[in-house]
């Protein structure tokens, strides 16, 4: 089978792309990978092409990764069917388009997403499928220490307030960051990822944290996709520091046989059976597909800057609220020393006339010696 895998940009599935890429093809199909931004070239593991560049003439099945891809391959393709990796459920980018006979089948990774296919106005037929780690390549790296001294901290999309948090627990457990440790803290395919290593897993992240993956927890922690938001419980410094106490050594060995239920080689079967399933497209979609594909592209976009100033603007406040802690500091700090400042200038002043009252007092002491000498009386006063 001819497969093509399409999307906005490698930047966005790229993982997940190279995941699949080479489980289908290790099954004997041909694949290649759809990318709309010209920035991205042959990649490992992966055949890049774009329109008008090497894109397949007819290929058996499209599988799109955003509305965008969807929507321009489908025009590309009109009797393609095509089957929708619906790979996220807060981005309107990661919905399946809202037109009849798009769209054959929806694939979702998780009960998050499920729930946001339903919730569309056009409801396809959903797939649900565990998102897939490479098991093989991901081997685990060996027995867990009795207590942690090194964790993998992936703070890099948390606010400075959370990324705070993370890490004054790990300093105040004695546990330093590092590129590899017995824990992982993060979500999503990192908690996937420190799993498939025998690592224990800690699912923390921007939008809350929902503690350790243990076999009793992994079920609701897998529906929610790990994405922290499984329970409506806060994770604060206290919890956390608690709950990395609990950590055990044995958390890595059951995390390993649970990712083996998320392998590569199982999802790439599960996806053939799903395009096995596809019957061939009869009409193509009447709808200008091209100019709503741009459409998409450019609320992405818009999208994106948006969520950038944002952060801009996020952090700004934070360097505006440290600033205005500082001067604070600064004011109070100025303003303790301006009345130690006043004080040594009273005691200065207060030494200074004592001086000149003990040395006018010494003087009048010598004035009246010399004239006893002399045997004349000292001056009265007045």
């Amino acid at each position: 089978m001819e497969i093509l895998l399409g999307t906005q940009g490698l930047s966005e599935a790229r993982a997940y792309l190279t995941i699949v890429s080479e489980h289908l093809e290790r099954l004997g199909h041909e694949v290649s990978v759809f990318s709309a931004d010209e920035g991205d070239r042959e990649a490992e593991g992966l055949r890049v092409v774009r329109a008008g560049h090497r894109l397949p003439l007819a290929p058996d099945v499209v599988y799109a990764q955003d509305a965008f891809a969807a929507l321009l391959l489908a025009d590309l393709n009109p009797l393609t069917p095509q089957v929708f990796a619906l790979h996220d459920d807060r981005a309107e980018l990661w919905l399946p388009p809202q037109l009849p006979a798009v769209i054959a089948r929806v694939v979702v990774f998780d009960e998050r997403g499920r729930e946001r296919a339903r919730a569309a106005s056009l409801v396809h037929e959903i797939v649900r499928l565990r998102r897939p780690v490479d098991t093989e390549a991901l081997a685990p790296r060996g027995p867990l220490s009795d207590r942690p001294r090194t964790a993998v901290l992936h703070t890099e999309h948390l606010s400075d307030y959370r990324r705070g948090i993370v890490e004054r627990a790990c300093a105040d457990a004695g546990i330093e960051s590092a590129d590899e440790g017995d824990l992982v803290i993060g979500r999503g395919e990192q908690i996937l990822e420190a799993m498939a290593t025998g690592r224990a897993a800690y699912v923390y992240g921007e939008d809350g944290g929902d503690g350790w993956v243990t076999p009793e927890r992994y079920g609701l922690l897998e529906a929610d996709g790990f994405s922290g938001r499984a329970e409506p419980a806060a994770t604060d410094f206290e919890r956390l520091r608690r709950d990395l106490d609990a950590y055990d050594p044995a958390m890595g060995a059951a995390n390993r046989e649970l990712a083996l239920g998320h392998s590569a080689r199982a999802h790439a079967h599960e996806l053939m059976s799903v395009f096995d399933s596809l019957a061939e497209r009869r009409d193509p979609v009447d709808a200008p597909l091209r100019e709503l594909a741009r459409l998409v592209r450019v609320e992405a976009a818009t999208a994106r800057r948006a969520e950038e100033a944002n952060a801009d603007a996020h952090r700004a406040r934070a360097e505006a609220r440290r600033l205005q802690r500082e001067h604070a500091e600064m004011s109070e700090r100025t303003e303790a020393l301006e009345e130690r400042l006043a004080a040594l200038e009273a005691a200065l002043r207060e030494a200074e006339e004592r001086e000149a009252e003990a040395a006018n007092a010494q003087k009048q002491r010598g004035v009246r010696k010399l004239l006893a000498r002399e045997g004349k009386s000292p001056p009265t006063e007045g």
